[in-house]
């Protein structure tokens, strides 16, 4: 046979050519590697250990500071800061996972990290949506919602799909 060495036809085009949303994601979702989602469920469990112990230690810095503003304000901004005290988890996710590394310390010490569908980075309202609705899913089922993950090869969770997000191993730099 002869080599050709003339354009490639993508023929995976053709398929989405009605929506071209769908057609991005469905090209950029088979362009994946498996071995990026290689134990990602036991990844994803221990960088969450980790950035709980980076909220605690946060908090903890927040409530020796919000118990002094309570004293010299003789208690009037202790309302004002219960509440802040309690969006530091919501915040901590939100400006780690918007910000340009797309992973908590956490991710990034277990080499994982947020994506959108289409292989683009997620903004801030996408972070906070996203923490938003693992907090409010995991209150409301006691955890349960996260069984979700066993049920599909990349593991992901119901608000990783609510959001169009993927979480994958990122490549070690040699």
């Amino acid at each position: 046979m002869k080599e050709s060495n003339g354009p490639l036809i993508e023929l995976s085009s053709l398929e989405n050519s009605g929506n071209t949303q769908e057609a991005k994601q469905t090209s950029y979702a088979n362009s994946l590697n498996p071995d990026d989602f290689e134990s990602i469920r036991l990844r994803r469990i221990f960088a969450y250990f980790i950035d709980v112990v980076c909220i605690a230690i946060v908090t903890v810095i927040a409530i020796f500071i919000s118990t002094i503003l309570g004293i010299i304000s003789f208690g009037i901004l202790t309302p004002l800061l219960v509440i802040v005290l309690a969006l530091i988890p919501l915040a901590y996710h939100t400006f780690l996972v918007g910000s340009d590394w797309n992973a908590t310390l956490g991710m990034r010490f277990m080499n994982i990290r947020m994506e959108l569908d289409t292989g683009g980075d997620p903004d801030y309202m996408t972070a906070f949506l996203q923490v938003a609705l693992f907090y409010f899913s995991v209150a409301v089922t006691s955890s349960l919602i996260l069984l979700v993950s066993l049920f599909n090869p990349r593991g992901r969770c119901l608000h990783d799909y609510v959001t169009s997000t993927i979480i994958r191993r990122i490549p070690l730099s040699s």
